[in-house]
């Protein structure tokens, strides 16, 4: 009979590394509770990828870590549990799977509904796992340097080994608020700063309404210093709102901006509506097509370049204090040069990932475990790794959670 609130392992948090990590160990005869302070488990993890589900990316290895930041810490967990790991895992639990574009693996069926309901079908069959919500841990017991159990309101429980998997501070209607990392700092670990990543870019004068959640393609986005100095740029997709700029390349490139913002540099953001068509070029063409239309209004002369979207938006640019008074230099400048100021991001609440977490100097990264707390490990979004869009983020709590829990089965 199962010793009243004594487990081998306490596993604090029920999404995508805790739900990993317990379905690692469940095999072995160890008593595992997982608490979980939400009203139910993985509720992120059925709304990741749009509630599609972005698995992971089949990238090499090699080239995977360098879409990760401190990838070079992350190749114990990697190597150990591998992208092709996590397809191998998926497909036993029953879980077809499809690789699209940019070597993504979505479940087949397109629902995250089906990656939760495959792992809560194995632990809740398994009688050695047990699974509380509703039940928020607010303290780590330790004694002499070991860590023994966790406080949950004014209840205790015990256990041999703690793993703290209580996710980052995104999406904090999921639970996701930085509790898990308090935790840790409250027990002697130190903290990189916290901040949204893989988010929108708020620009000071924003975009028509009549743009809202605009889905603008294959334009190039920069990334610019007051001086002009690109700091970063990529081509691809992105939406258009009456706060700034999201979509696939503006959260990439917030990733790698994240600390700037944060920092409040002053920071620009230009858009270049036509990037396959040279300057010179497309300035001919304006003056060609000008000269054509002469008389027109102007929504019939930017029906050259934009849809009617991106005509009203145009001229709501016009009225941003950004035109110019030639019409040639104006058109010009919208399509190729439209700048604004990043005056921030759009927050937790949109943001997909958290960059940074428990500092890495305070982990075992080969183990997983804490340095400063025998029997506490880590994994997911409570350390400071964190990746670009593409299946990255999910494969390093996977990662984490595999390395973690075959390191804590050696410990028992």
């Amino acid at each position: 009979m199962r010793q009243k609130n004594k487990y081998d392992v306490i596993i604090v948090g029920a999404g995508a590394s805790g739900l990993m990590a317990a379905a690692q160990m469940r095999q072995y005869d160890i008593k595992i509770l997982v608490l979980e302070k939400m009203q139910q488990a993985g509720l992120k993890l059925r709304i990741t990828g749009k509630g599609r589900c972005n698995l992971t990316n089949t990238m090499p290895i090699d080239i995977f870590l360098t879409h990760c930041h401190n990838g070079e810490m992350l190749i114990p967990s990697i190597k150990n549990f591998s992208n092709q790991d996590t397809i191998t895992f998926f497909e036993h639990l029953g879980v077809e799977l499809q690789e699209e574009r940019g070597h993504r693996i979505f479940p087949k069926s397109g629902k995250s509904l089906d990656v939760f309901l495959a792992l809560m079908h194995v632990l809740e069959k398994n009688k050695n796992v047990d699974i509380i919500c509703r039940k928020p841990v607010t303290k780590l017991i330790t004694y002499k340097g070991r860590v023994t159990g966790v406080e949950c309101q004014n209840e205790k429980i015990f256990a041999n080994t703690v793993l703290l998997c209580c996710g980052g501070e995104t999406y904090p209607n999921t639970g996701s608020n930085g509790d898990g990392i308090k935790l840790a700092h409250n027990a002697g670990h130190k903290i990189t700063p916290t901040m949204p990543a893989l988010v929108g870019l708020r620009t000071k004068n924003g975009h028509s309404k009549y743009a809202h959640n605009y889905l603008v393609k294959n334009v190039e986005l920069s990334i610019m210093t007051a001086n002009g100095e690109i700091l970063a740029k990529d081509c691809g997709d992105i939406i258009l709102d009456e706060y700034g700029i999201s979509g696939p390349i503006a959260l990439k490139l917030n990733r790698k901006i994240a600390e700037l913002i944060n920092n409040e540099q002053y920071l620009k953001a230009k858009i270049d509506f036509k990037p396959k068509i040279k300057e010179d070029h497309l300035k001919k063409e304006i003056d060609k097509i000008l000269k054509e239309r002469t008389g027109q209004n102007i929504e019939n002369i930017m029906r050259a370049w934009l849809p009617m979207e991106l005509i009203k938006d145009y001229k709501y640019w016009l009225t941003s204090c950004k035109g110019k008074t030639r019409l040639n230099d104006n058109i010009l400048t919208y399509l190729k040069h439209n700048t604004d100021e990043i005056i921030g991001d759009m927050g937790w609440h949109e943001a997909i990932i958290t960059h940074g977490g428990i500092d890495l100097r305070y982990v075992n990264c080969l183990t997983m475990e804490s340095k400063l707390i025998k029997g506490l490990f880590f994994a997911g979004e409570i350390l400071d790794f964190d990746g670009d869009t593409g299946g990255f983020n999910l494969q390093i709590a996977f990662s984490t959670a595999a390395l973690a829990a075959k390191n804590i089965i050696k410990s028992l």
